[in-house]
């Protein structure tokens, strides 16, 4: 499969650098891209090749249709983001061999959850506001980086922990006799994870790392009560939150009206989603063509990021967008065998924390492209720019492929 991947991405890059009017070989640096994952394949089966085979193939070929299309683009920052894969497999590799056990992590949840939380705060009070959000810390003007994506994989593991310590008596909370404040107490720290998610949203005023928060909330908390009626409730209170928030904060406001109507402020907030949808529009079924219709900041504001799938759904059209979201549904797949092979607690807690991560992270930016929720600032998961998200996706990749050798080491192999 990743000579498949090879070979589709040096065609895909070749015509994308064509089309914009440069030599086709330029789509050689394309294969860094492959080249580092097959690295990392045979280095990873260096200790055995018993771990799941799905997970690494998926992710070469979104990430590298990800250069190809941040290339068409932009090629410098192209060439950043072939980098940041090579950096990104290296940690991948130095977190498969390193953390062994993977449950090991648990003895550290409280202070994963309290890092995240610092992060947070460090990013309200430094940050500069851009866009009317507060999203990157920057130092000395060369670097930068996304706190809120190192805080999502810190909460992860937090929560992960937590399930997995508490999770026969959050299973005891609520059901027919309701719930007592003696068991309340069980779900305290979950709950604060709440109100969290809300401070966050009000002090960044990033709609997309707070609804990212408390969809992997509500998702650990299913998983550790199997009580819906709390998921519910905790989805009662964000939607509260969120319409106190769309009447004291502007920004937040725009956003909102700009999701339900943008074609009345075309000038404003609605005309980076219309343009979205254009993009859609001019790529049919078939698509456009790779690099064939121009993609500007004025005709498609923040392309290389948060409107990657639009720029996707332009070039390859609906055929190569639901091809996209097959392989992301496929890295779900892959995640939830893993979680649900899993023998230890915290390894199914985290693989499946891991693995809602991924799909909520492309359905939030998916569904604000498609106009099905409004828009926010997060990035596609391995498709677009950025550095921070691509190390992190790289080290949450990591610890879904130790859990997934650790449990194939358990169990026996399979004759016949």
């Amino acid at each position: 499969m990743l000579v498949f991947a090879s070979a589709l991405a040096f065609v895909g890059m070749a015509l994308a650098e064509y089309a914009t009017g440069q030599h086709w070989s330029r789509g050689l640096r394309v294969l860094g891209v492959v080249g580092a994952f097959t690295a990392t394949s045979l280095l990873l089966d260096l200790a055995g090749s018993r771990r799941d085979r799905i997970l690494l193939p998926t992710v070469a070929l979104l990430t590298s249709l990800g250069v190809i299309l941040v290339s068409r683009i932009d090629g410098y920052l192209a060439s950043k983001q072939i980098l940041w894969v090579v950096v990104g497999c290296g940690a991948l590799i130095a977190t498969y061999y390193l953390l062994e056990p993977v449950s090991s992590l648990a003895n550290w949840k409280y202070l994963a959850g309290a890092g995240a939380l610092l992060l947070m705060v460090v990013t309200i009070i430094f940050a500069p506001e851009k866009n009317g959000a507060r999203l990157w810390l920057s130092f000395a003007g060369r670097f930068s980086f996304q706190p809120s994506e190192v805080a999502k994989l810190l909460m992860v593991i937090f929560l992960a922990g937590y399930v997995a310590e508490k999770g026969p008596l959050l299973r005891q909370v609520g059901g027919r006799r309701g719930v007592s404040l003696w068991q309340a107490r069980y779900l305290a720290p979950m709950l604060i994870m709440v109100l969290l998610c809300l401070g966050l949203f009000v002090g960044q005023r990033d709609l997309g790392t707070a609804a990212l928060f408390f969809g992997l909330f509500v998702t650990m908390l299913y998983l550790a009560t199997g009580h819906p009626t709390h998921a519910v409730v905790s989805l009662l209170l964000f939607v509260g939150g969120v319409a106190l928030a769309y009447q004291h904060y502007p920004h937040l406001a725009r956003r909102f009206s700009a999701w339900l109507d943008p074609w009345s402020s075309l000038t404003g907030a609605g005309y980076q989603p219309a343009q979205a949808l254009f993009a859609l529009a001019e790529g049919g079924v078939g698509g456009a063509g790779l690099g064939l219709l121009p993609v500007t900041p004025r005709n498609l504001p923040a392309a290389s990021t948060d409107m990657i799938f639009a720029v996707l759904g332009q070039d390859l059209g609906l055929a190569g967008s639901v091809a996209v979201l097959l392989l992301f549904a496929l890295l779900v797949v892959a995640g939830c065998r893993i979680a649900w092979l899993a023998r230890d607690p915290f390894d199914a807690a985290l693989a499946a924390g891991l693995t809602a991560m991924f799909a909520l992270q492309a359905f939030i930016i998916v569904g604000g492209v498609l106009r099905v929720i409004p828009l926010t600032g997060l990035p596609l998961p391995l498709v677009s720019y950025g550095g921070t998200s691509m190390l992190i996706n790289c080290l949450a990749l990591g610890l879904l492929l130790a859990i997934s050798r650790e449990e194939s080491l358990l169990r026996p192999e399979q004759t016949g």
